[in-house]
């Protein structure tokens, strides 16, 4: 129920109001009246009425010195002013004081009604100001405690308290965080509602939890996770208490339209000043959801499975992006993610992989002589956050598949040919260097971190021979300039080519030239004496 003070030195005036007035059908309740300022002040600082009526012009103190200090000690109060004369000075008085309403007397059935439901709207308009201002504060002040460990000092936490805003046990009770998240990535679409809706719900719920002897305050996570923070204070830890939230908050998204269902993650208790540690478990704890569990709740210390990196399914697709593959690397990162992202994966596994992916996926390309920046117009702290706001399997792949990689094919496919030519040269040039050593294509593919069956293509495109007749004829021309400079045996210039089989080495060596190794030495001493002659 509303109050309503009635204050007019006409006592006429006074009954007239208050017949007129509909109490029952707008909630009003008569909290007393008053025949002059003095008397009306005296009781309107007693009662703090809702709605006040008042006179201007009443003996002793009128109504423009009584409206100064309702103003200035009862800003809540709406006055509406009630006066039997159109006095264009008080009228400017009504005004500057904010009046509500200025009413002439005698006032309209009708014209009441219509003010007074005016009157609650605007009543409930200021309180909402109000609630949202002390809401903001005590929410700045959760945030800072939050988000900045260590940085909040004592003091405040007692100035707030002073100020009605905090509840003692911010600081001589027990603190928990519940930290919740929507099970599917919505862009923070739902967010604002969700943190709205807990506000509501734990208000109705006050006092049926923990005695009714606790505070709570909601908030946001600072980044774009849409995580919402619940931080609560009570007198005295109760299990029971916690038990009420378990069942009532998980299935609280239920009631948003088009919102996915939410998940959360709940700290142990602790000392105030432990604040921010609590949201770090809570955190820890939600991110614990296995992908196939939803709208759950999750407590601190809850085991969880750990499961191994998939190494080798990454060095695949990297080799397959850097070879500019779009099926081959399509096929490998179904496998990469198909180990991530599993029903049994947890949000942590799936998130810390794809930060791990994204990373590996950095160092290659700046082995390449580029950088993730460059190729994808992110870098990796952009993706690591994009994929921080993730935690489910469906968004954390289109982002991966979606931008990511699709952003490396491309840079890959642009710069293949160029690429594709470096690396073939830098082969050749090792070929010159290590002929006389085992060399095989998957080798040399495994050292330059690229598929060994689209780098033979790769060579054999920019060369014009596979990789190992290039190698062959480089073995053979060595193996020309011992015969022709050099007194060693066969089977010497053999090893010193990299042939352990002689009797392979002589077949290889008519294979290429025509001539059995005999032959050439007999062609090459003629020539010389010819020379000679």
């Amino acid at each position: 129920m509303r109050k309503v003070v009635i204050v007019d030195d006409e006592k006429w005036v006074r009954i007239g109001l208050i017949r007129a007035i509909p109490w029952e059908s707008l909630c009003l309740e008569l909290a007393g009246e008053a025949a002059n300022g003095r008397e009306g002040i005296e009781l309107a600082m007693r009662e703090r009425p809702d709605i006040l009526f008042l006179d201007m012009r009443m003996p002793g103190m009128d109504g423009r010195e009584m409206i100064g200090i309702l103003q200035r000690e009862l800003p809540r109060t709406v006055t509406i002013v009630v006066s039997g004369y159109s006095d264009f000075e008080y009228m400017k008085e009504a005004i500057r004081h904010r009046a509500f309403e200025y009413l002439l007397k005698p006032v309209k059935k009708e014209e009441l009604a219509s003010v007074l439901q005016r009157a609650l709207e605007e009543l409930e308009r200021r309180e909402t100001r109000e609630r949202s201002a002390a809401a903001d504060v005590r929410e700045r002040w959760l945030r800072r405690r939050l988000f900045r460990p260590g940085g909040e000092a004592e003091p405040e936490t007692h100035g707030l308290r002073e100020e009605g805003e905090l509840a003692e046990w911010w600081s001589s009770g027990k603190v928990i965080v519940i930290a919740g998240c929507p099970d599917r990535f919505d862009c923070g679409k739902s967010g604002d509602r969700l943190t709205a809706a807990l506000r509501e719900k734990l208000e109705q719920e006050r006092a049926f939890l923990f005695e009714g002897q606790w505070d709570f305050i909601v908030t946001s996570a600072p980044d774009e996770s849409a995580e919402t923070v619940v931080a609560a204070a009570v007198r005295k830890p109760d299990g029971a208490g916690l038990q009420r939230l378990a069942g009532l908050l998980p299935g609280l998204s239920r009631q948003l339209e088009d919102a996915p269902s939410v998940s959360f993650g709940v700290s142990a208790w602790h000392s105030p000043e432990r604040l921010a540690d609590a949201w770090q478990e809570a955190r820890a704890a939600l991110k614990g959801r296995k992908l196939r569990e939803t709208g759950i709740w999750l407590e601190a210390g809850r085991p969880v499975a750990k499961l191994a990196y998939p190494s080798e399914e990454e060095k695949s697709l990297l080799l397959a992006l850097r070879a500019g593959s779009e099926e081959t690397a399509g096929k490998a990162f179904d496998r990469f993610f198909a180990a991530i992202g599993g029903p049994e994966s947890t949000v942590e596994t799936l998130q810390r992989s794809a930060v791990m992916l994204v990373h590996s996926l950095e160092k290659q390309l700046q082995a390449d002589g580029s950088r993730l920046e460059e190729a994808a117009g992110k870098d990796p702290e952009l993706y690591a956050e994009a994929i921080r706001q993730r935690g489910d399997a469906d968004s954390m792949r289109r982002l991966l598949e979606d931008d990511l990689l699709a952003a490396a094919l491309r840079h890959y496919s642009r710069c293949g040919e160029k690429q594709g030519e470096r690396i073939v040269r830098e082969i050749e040039k090792m070929v010159g260097e290590f002929y006389n050593q085992p060399l095989s294509m998957v080798q040399v593919a495994a050292m330059h971190y690229m598929n060994p069956d689209y780098l033979s293509r790769l060579f054999k495109r920019i060369t014009g021979k596979s990789f190992v007749d290039y190698l062959t004829d480089v073995r053979i021309d060595k193996a020309k300039e011992h015969l022709r400079y050099g007194s060693a045996k066969n089977y010497e210039i053999a090893q010193s080519v990299g042939y352990e089989d002689y009797r392979y080495f002589s077949q290889i060596f008519k294979k290429k030239t025509g001539l059995t190794i005999g032959e050439y030495r007999e062609a090459v001493a003629a020539e010389a004496g010819r020379e000679e002659s």
